[in-house]
């Protein structure tokens, strides 16, 4: 039945005039949460103390302690003569207990160009770059419960299959002799790692082998990170929103008092940071990032502004430390404000990443249709339930 917008005008009216009111709430806020980002700002080494102390309560601002001020700006640095522009992401096929059979399909593909000289074999190479994995009906119950497993554990996969993917890329880069510059789709970290509650418990599963493809990536010099769009964190909202608090005074109450609900950074950004400028870098405060789980590969964070005057363009920047230096965030914010114009505000590397990663409509009724014919060849009628034959009746 179509939707009837008329029913609902009322409640649409009331959206609209709640959403205004928010509004105008979150821009007298936010004139309040801007003042440490700017030039004039004279406590930022008072600042940072208070969020250090604030740290030790669990909270989780951004901790801007790698000698950039929270207050100051950077321009972007210049592209390396030579080198090779890799992008990977990952799709997939979630399991659906009214098919007539269970499965789930992962896939990861990958985008390259190479700059500086004309290597035609290794563009082929990357492009022709993918990974995949059909997974069983056997590993998607779990053992105990007998039910489905959630979908996380598909996508954990899947966010997994693309850093190792991206490792892959890299080496062929450098065997080439290129200098590897390589972006993710989103946070570099599988989501399941910045989310969970039981780190010790995922190491095994997703930790490791994902610290195994960062150590790859640093073996061949590679610089790397992972480029959120419209982000929606408030880091930097929640350091901001500790100014004029001496770390003497950090205690709960004043934490939970100064909190920043309905602002993201890149409301603050909008105003503050200027075109082709980064932010400083700083520690985003999660919990994988500590030495006994990321170590080595922690990750520190900037905000760039691809955008021009009065037109902003704000997205994150998260790279391992190893490769967050001044030089290489540079050199990585220039590679990408380059793509962010080809690509209309997205990187057209990452637009190219994403269609030779994606599992379509077609794909998925081929993959469905090879396997209904594998179960028949081998004596098996698979049936779709009730629900899903009215469905497909419909």
């Amino acid at each position: 039945m179509p939707l009837d917008v008329s029913e609902i005008r009322a409640r649409i009216g009331h959206y609209a005039e709640a959403y205004q009111s928010a509004r105008r709430h979150r821009e007298d806020r936010l004139e309040q949460l801007c003042a440490p980002l700017r030039a004039d700002f004279a406590q930022a080494d008072m600042l940072l103390e208070t969020c250090r102390q604030a740290r030790q309560l669990r909270w989780t601002g951004a901790l801007f302690d790698a000698n950039e001020p929270i207050n100051q700006q950077f321009p972007f640095g210049q592209e390396p003569e030579r080198y090779a522009l890799i992008a990977t992401d990952g799709s997939q096929i979630l399991p659906d207990r009214h098919k007539p059979f269970v499965f789930a399909y992962v896939q990861a593909g990958c985008a390259g160009l190479v700059y500086g000289e004309r290597d035609h074999l290794l563009n082929e190479q990357l492009r022709r770059l993918k990974l995949s994995c059909l997974i069983e009906e056997s590993e998607l119950f779990d053992e105990i419960t007998g039910e489905l497993k959630p979908p996380t554990e598909v996508v954990n996969q899947r966010d997994l299959m693309e850093v190792e993917l991206m490792a892959q890329a890299c080496r062929k880069a450098c065997e080439a002799n290129l200098q590897p510059v390589l972006v993710a789709d989103g946070s570099l970290v599988p989501f399941a790692l910045l989310t969970s509650r039981n780190l010790a418990h995922d190491a095994e599963q997703l930790l490791k082998p994902f610290k195994a493809a960062l150590s790859e990536m640093r073996a061949c010099g590679a610089w790397v990170c992972g480029y959120i769009d419209r982000p929606n964190s408030n880091s930097i909202a929640r350091a901001c929103a500790l100014a004029g608090l001496s770390p003497d005074a950090i205690n709960k109450h004043n934490l939970s008092g100064r909190e920043t609900a309905g602002i993201f950074d890149r409301h603050l950004l909008e105003r503050e940071l200027a075109p082709a400028r980064r932010t400083a870098l700083f520690d985003p405060g999660w919990e994988v990032n500590a030495s006994c789980y990321l170590g080595e590969h922690a990750m520190r964070a900037c905000y760039v502004n691809f955008g021009e005057e009065g037109q902003p363009v704000i997205a994150r920047i998260e790279a391992p430390q190893w490769c967050a230096g001044a030089t290489e965030i540079g050199a990585m914010c220039a590679v990408l404000w380059r793509h962010s114009r080809l690509g209309n505000g997205y990187p057209l590397i990452l637009k190219a990443a994403h269609d030779e990663a994606v599992v379509s409509k077609e794909d998925q009724r081929e993959l469905e249709q090879a396997i209904e014919q594998a179960l028949l060849a081998s004596g098996t009628l698979a049936r779709a339930s009730f629900k899903q034959e009215a469905k497909d009746r419909a």
